[in-house]
C-alpha cells in the first residue's frame, strides 16, 4: 500500500530527492512484489472462503459476510498485481479491477451478485459462497495462465 502511495504521490518538496529516487522505483512493477501479493492474497482469499463455506449453516452472517469481504478484498490485491497495479485502499477497488485487462468475466457483477445474495436464507447465503468459489478458482487460473 505505501509503495503505491509513493507511486501515485505529486511531489511538491524534496530538496534531497529521497522521495523521487523512491518513486523512481515504483515502475516498473516489481516483479518480485507482483509475485509475492498474488501468492500471499491468493492464499488469504481461498483461506476466507473456507471460513465462508465453514459457517453459512450456523445462522452468523456478520460472519460470513466478513469472510466474504475479506476474500473479495483479498482477490482485489491479487488481480491489481497481476495487471501490475497498485492498490492503494479497498475504496472503488472492484470497480477499478472490472476495468483491467486481466481479471474474471464479469467480476463486479459477480462480486456485487455475492453481497446480494447473503442473507437469513441459507440458500442463498450458500449460492453466495458457490459464486465466490467460482470467482476464487478463476481467479487462480488466470493466474496459472500466466
Amino acid at each position: 500500500m505505501y509503495m503505491g502511495e509513493v507511486s501515485i504521490c505529486k511531489i511538491l518538496a524534496d530538496p534531497t530527492n529521497q522521495l523521487a529516487a523512491l518513486k523512481a522505483k515504483t515502475q516498473p512493477y516489481p516483479e518480485t512484489l507482483q509475485e509475492a501479493i498474488m501468492k500471499w492474497f491468493l492464499f488469504e482469499a481461498s483461506f476466507s472462503l473456507m471460513f465462508v463455506d465453514k459457517a453459512v449453516h450456523q445462522d452468523d452472517l456478520s460472519y460470513v459476510a466478513g469472510h466474504c469481504f475479506r476474500a473479495i478484498s483479498s482477490l482485489n490485491q491479487v488481480l491489481f498485481a497481476k495487471n501490475k497495479q497498485y492498490c492503494i485502499n479497498e475504496k472503488k477497488a472492484v470497480m477499478m479491477v472490472d476495468q483491467f485487462a486481466i481479471k474474471p468475466v464479469d467480476y463486479k457483477k459477480r462480486v456485487d451478485q455475492i453481497f446480494t445474495l447473503l442473507s437469513k436464507d441459507e440458500n442463498q447465503t450458500r449460492q453466495a459462497a458457490d459464486m465466490l468459489r467460482d470467482l476464487v478458482a478463476e481467479t487462480e487460473k488466470i493466474l496459472q495462465s500466466k
